[in-house]
């Protein structure tokens, strides 16, 4: 007895010295009027692991109030974990580490604003070049709650690199957590990766933006990986506005988690959009819009695809054949699409579709969880055609200064610390590999570009770009009030009230 004592007491003992030396080798950084790094206020020294710039943005879309004042940039430029709270206004946090330096974010309770540039922003760091992996991390405290308000940055040279996203990287960039919350106001986009990949592994996410809230921009080359956490995704309903719920000018791959993509209610965006290929393999995932984009039917979870012969904005569940609840979302918008993916989908299973009723359940961002009872209200049938494109929303304009086309430019290693603009994207050696490996491959050469608004597709017709029903295929000959699922007969057309 006393030797397991012994025992227990010097496990104890090595794992109370894990954690002091764990919290030691942290660099605590605490925003502020003062802003402190490790207890004392931070240097202007550039030279210091953690230093303080200051940044005047020229960009056009600057606003008027803030022309020519600069603002506070806290600059983390080695390798190393840092823990950083407090709040902190016309201030942007940065990471300009060097090519072979592993950065992790801790937010601990942020509030940080920044109304002319991203409120974060990775410029520089390792990256692995695989998608999955990372060497440039935010974490998410646990029981932490973290506001980041953020702008962007347009070019001013040919030559600039613009940045898009409230939070923003030219490189891969990973996210962890467990219950800690991170809630992103953008005036542009949300959280935006211009060269990799982004991973995310966990953590809490309510992400409203002016445009896409979630967006891989690298052409054909970007992957968006999901395998854990909780992400609620929503462009702004503003007038003229436009954006996809969640975007990739790559792939998409959802392995894990909660995910609730909603695109902006007047535009033809879609809820899930993706240019090489959308990809459900586990998770409850749901992506609603007004375009049709595909999600590849080799995912390894089953999904249904529902288009409505009139947009709606109310309660949507779905039954298997025995009458119970497998699925319930209550639109907050009028949306003509919705695709979702749930675990208790079953293949050659008959379900059926209503809208409105009486439902009781746990309910969070429109999304049940857990469906205590529900009366139906309104069956709808599929088939006999598909629904008209919708007239009363406008097509996305293409962006002058859009990423189309953009390839990751060389690492510049006498690049300074001064304004965003113009910044380039490291180039490193692909061969290198992270220990943060979460990831797949993405699917190779044509194979994977198979989704259904692939630029440039004549075989899609003129209008394929834009979605709507483009692609989109009569679910029926006839009307019916079935839904039987397969992994070839996932997607159900035209959906009216039956009579």
């Amino acid at each position: 007895m006393k030797k397991f004592l012994a025992l227990f007491l010097m496990f104890a003992l090595l794992l109370t010295m894990a954690s002091a030396r764990e919290a030691a080798e942290e660099t605590v950084i605490v925003l502020g009027e003062t802003v402190t790094v490790n207890g004392a206020p931070i240097t202007e020294d550039t030279t210091a692991p953690v230093y303080m710039a200051y940044v005047v943005e020229l960009h056009s879309d600057v606003p008027e109030d803030r022309a020519g004042l600069p603002n506070s940039v806290v600059t983390i430029a080695t390798a190393g974990t840092y823990r950083v709270s407090g709040t902190a206004e016309n201030t942007q946090l940065a990471v300009r580490a060097g090519e072979n330096d592993r950065v992790r974010v801790i937010l601990d309770g942020v509030d940080i604003t920044c109304r002319t540039a991203p409120a974060i922003a990775v410029f520089s760091g390792f990256d692995p070049k695989t998608p999955g992996e990372y060497g440039v991390v935010i974490e998410l405290a646990d029981d932490s709650y973290n506001i980041v308000r953020g702008s962007h940055t347009k070019r001013i040279l040919d030559t600039d690199t613009k940045m898009d996203g409230a939070i923003d990287s030219l490189i891969s960039l990973g996210f962890e957590g467990t219950n800690g919350r991170l809630d992103v106001e953008a005036d542009n986009e949300g959280i935006e990766v211009k060269f990799g990949h982004m991973t995310i592994n966990g953590g809490v996410f309510h992400i409203n933006a002016a445009d896409d809230p979630l967006n891989v921009s690298e052409d054909f080359v970007g992957v968006l990986t999901m395998n854990d956490g909780y992400l609620f995704s929503a462009v702004r309903n503003e007038e003229g506005g436009e954006g996809d719920g969640i975007d990739s000018n790559g792939y998409i791959y959802f392995n894990g988690g909660t995910a609730i993509n909603l695109a902006h209610p007047g535009s033809m965006d879609g809820g899930i959009d993706s240019d090489m290929g959308s990809y459900i393999n586990g998770g409850l995932i749901v992506g609603a819009g007004n375009m049709y984009d595909e999600v590849e039917k080799d995912s390894a979870q089953l999904f249904m695809m529902l288009e409505f012969a009139e947009s709606t904005d109310d309660l949507l569940v779905v039954t298997n054949s025995e009458g119970v609840p497998v699925f319930a979302f209550d639109f907050p918008h009028d949306f003509m699409y919705i695709c979702f993916s749930t675990p208790h989908l079953i293949e050659g299973e008959i379900y059926h579709v209503y809208l409105g009723g009486e439902i009781v359940g746990t309910q969070e961002d429109g999304l049940y969880t857990a469906i205590e009872s529900y009366v139906p209200g309104r069956q709808l049938h599929h088939g006999a055609g598909v629904a008209e494109m919708r007239t009363d929303i406008a097509m996305p304009a293409m962006d002058e200064d859009a990423s189309s086309g953009e390839q990751a430019p060389a690492f510049d290693e006498g690049q300074s610390s001064g304004d965003s603009a113009g910044e380039q994207a490291p180039a490193f050696d692909e061969s290198q590999s992270s220990g943060d490996s979460a990831g797949q491959q993405a699917p190779a050469g044509e194979e994977g570009a198979s989704n259904g608004d692939s630029a440039g597709d004549p075989a899609m017709g003129e209008d394929a770009s834009f979605g709507g029903p483009a692609g989109m295929q009569s679910s029926s000959e006839v009307a019916t009030g079935d839904f039987l699922l397969t992994r070839e007969s996932c997607t159900y057309s035209n959906l009216t009230v039956g009579e």
